[in-house]
């Protein structure tokens, strides 16, 4: 499971910047085990999908979890961009669980939060 306490801040940060969440799936934290929990676990999958499919801007954190859910995101994320639906794609934080899809040219990579809403917002 991602480190919950870090996304927390910075959708605390996005919120308090003005912007809205089109998901906060911290707050249900029960599904640990997806394969006992099918339909739960399509549930949310399908959640957090559409999520991505409604954001102006898809924000993903780093962790030293490995966050697999996140790698579906960020590609559905890049396949907005690609497509001119999206121009916000984002990792926060040191990147520990390296993709070649972290280097893609659209997506911006900082340290923290507010070094992305400084820039982009």
């Amino acid at each position: 499971m991602a480190d919950i306490t870090t996304v927390r801040e910075v959708q605390a940060a996005v919120v308090a910047a003005g912007h809205e969440l089109t998901l906060d799936w911290t707050q249900d934290t029960s599904l640990t085990d997806d394969a006992s929990r099918p339909v739960a676990s399509a549930t949310m999958a399908e959640e957090d999908l559409d999520a991505v499919l409604a954001a102006d801007a898809v924000l993903l954190v780093a962790s030293e979890h490995e966050g697999r859910g996140m790698y579906v995101e960020l590609g559905a994320a890049l396949a907005r961009a690609r497509r001119g639906e999206l121009q916000h794609v984002v990792v926060v934080g040191q990147i520990r669980h390296e993709s070649v899809f972290h280097f893609h040219p659209v997506v911006q990579r900082v340290a923290t939060v507010q070094d992305w809403l400084r820039r982009e917002l």
